[in-house]
Order: structure tokens, then sequence, then C-alpha cells
């Protein structure tokens, strides 16, 4: 049933945005965005552009180089511009996975250990994302419970770290079921493989990786004349990015915008947080979207061609 959950995930958006805009005037936003600060827009589109789409690239190669499997930047810029598209369509961020079995087609990696790759990806965003909103919470006065906070950035670092926590996640696995043993190890294999030295670089990446929104929707709502305080956007477009990776709708669209009017509420009018948001939405989400389309049949082409008629291989090498 992918389809259907698709097909929610696109009326969950439709419906959100739909309800802000019978509450808000349309034309309004419409007026505001059309006359926001252009340079800043381009600006914020540049940013998008070499962030989503090279440094994650750079990011997701170099992880994949610490499980000693050395692909060239070119192929691993395809494939992840080449899925970029296929987000709208398969749900639940299922569209990853693609990526992972991409690798096995085409370079006899195993799965499961490329999605541990991806695993860790995402295991790095959530940690930066931490980090990031605990310094926010520190520099302002905003009244949100820090525990939380340092507890998930304690226990993510330590399993990140810690080859006996990994250890305990596999014993765990394996007393479910034996395979499951086998399974959880290759699962985490990034986790306990990646040296110390390469897991601290890919931090630091992790970190420019999810500033670069946070600087971008700062540059967007200036953009916009909304007065926002540099350190309040790293307390909430944190959780706007965390709440957005809920798969229940599409690219976020919808729960952004409302996230935003509701969260930064008190330095401008709903008009002009909505008009922020669509172009957060745009600009950080749907542009890299577009722009992965011209490479969407090569990636498909990974699946359906054999390894001598893939023109991707051609272009690559």
């Amino acid at each position: 049933m992918p389809w259907m959950k698709t097909a929610i995930a696109f009326a969950v958006s439709a419906s959100i945005l739909w309800i802000l805009f019978k509450r808000i005037d349309a034309g309004k936003v419409v007026y505001l965005i059309a006359n926001s600060n252009f340079t800043l827009i381009i600006l914020a589109i540049f940013i998008s552009l070499s962030v989503n789409i090279f440094l994650g690239a750079v990011k997701w190669r170099s992880i994949l180089s610490g499980l000693k499997y050395n692909l060239s930047f070119r192929e691993v810029f395809y494939i992840r511009s080449g899925c970029l598209p296929l987000k709208v369509i398969f749900p639940l961020k299922s569209s990853e996975l693609l990526k992972a079995f991409y690798l096995k087609r085409r370079d006899r990696i195993p799965a499961a250990r490329a999605v541990s790759s991806i695993v860790l990806d995402k295991t790095l965003n959530i940690l930066t994302l931490m980090i990031i909103f605990l310094i926010g919470l520190f520099a302002t006065k905003i009244a949100l419970p820090r525990v939380f906070a340092l507890s998930a950035l304690l226990l993510i670092t330590l399993f990140l770290f810690s080859t006996s926590a990994q250890g305990i996640v596999t014993k765990i696995a394996g007393s479910m079921h034996p395979k499951m043993r086998e399974l959880s190890a290759a699962l985490l294999s990034a986790f306990s493989e990646i040296k110390i030295k390469k897991k601290l670089y890919l931090i630091v990446l992790s970190f420019v990786y999810q500033m670069s929104e946070i600087v971008n929707v700062y540059i967007l709502f200036r953009a916009m004349s909304i007065p926002v305080p540099f350190v309040e956007t790293l307390v909430f477009v944190p959780l706007i990015i965390i709440v957005n990776n809920i798969p229940i709708t599409t690219l976020g669209l919808g729960t952004r915008e409302g996230l935003v009017i509701l969260l930064f509420r008190q330095y401008g009018p709903a008009s002009a947080l909505l008009g922020a948001g669509i172009l957060v939405s745009f600009i950080e989400h749907v542009i890299p979207v577009l722009f992965g389309l011209f490479f969407v049949r090569y990636f498909i082409g990974g699946f359906t061609e054999s390894e001598k008629r893939i023109p991707c291989k051609e272009i690559l090498f």
C-alpha cells in the first residue's frame, strides 16, 4: 500500500496549507513574497544547493570511505541527487533505502552496510541538531526543558562512540532472533568501524549541514522583514526540522509553515511568517528536488540497465 501512504502524505500537506490560507489572506502573502529582498533569497538558494547537494555528497562519501568503500565524488553526487525527486513519491522516507539498494546492485556493497551508512548519516544530523538546540537554549531565556535535550545528546554520543553500547543493542537483537544479531551488527557496522577521528570530522560536516538550514531560515526572515533574533532560530528551527522528519507530510509541507507561524508569532504578522515558511520549504526542499530531476534517469538506470549500458558509469568514470 505504498501509493496509499504517499497519497495520504500529499493530502495531509494539502489540508494543512488549505487551512492556513483559509485563515490568512493569500493575496497579502503573495504580495509580501513578491516584495521581499530578492538578493537575500538568491543567497539562500545558493547556500541551499551548495550544502544540500554538494556538502551532503561529501559527507556521505566520507562515511562510505570509512567503511572501506571508495566511491568517486561524482558517483555519490549522482546517487544522492538522482534519489531526491523520489522522496516525493516514496512514503515514510523509504526513498533513502533506494540509495542502499543502488549501491548493492551497482557497486557490490552489501545492502545492510549501505543502510548502515545512511543510518549513521541521520544519527549525526540528530546529534548536531541537539548541539545547536542546546547552544540556543543556553544563549536565550526561552523556558524549554534542557534535561531531555541533554539526555538525548549524551545517549546519541554514547551510542556513536561506545562499542559496548552498540554491542548491547546487538545482543538484545540477537535475543529476539539469531538472525537479528547478524543483521543488527551489519546495520551498526558504520558506528563500530569508522574511527573516532573520522567521526569527529563527520560531526563537523553535519554541524555545517544542519546550521545551513538554520542560517537560511534567518536570512529568509530578514528577506521578509521579520526581526527574529538569530539565537532564537537556534532553538526553534531544530525543533521544526525534527518534527518535519516525522513522515506524515510531503517534504514537510504544511507542518513547516504552521510551526513557523506558531513558534515565531511574536515577531511578525501571520501573513509574513507564512510567506517565510513557504520560502523555506521551496528553497530548502523543493529546489533540491527539482535539481535532482536532472539526474534521476541515471539513478533509475542503475536498477533497470545492465552494467555496460548504464550511462551513469560512462559519465562518472
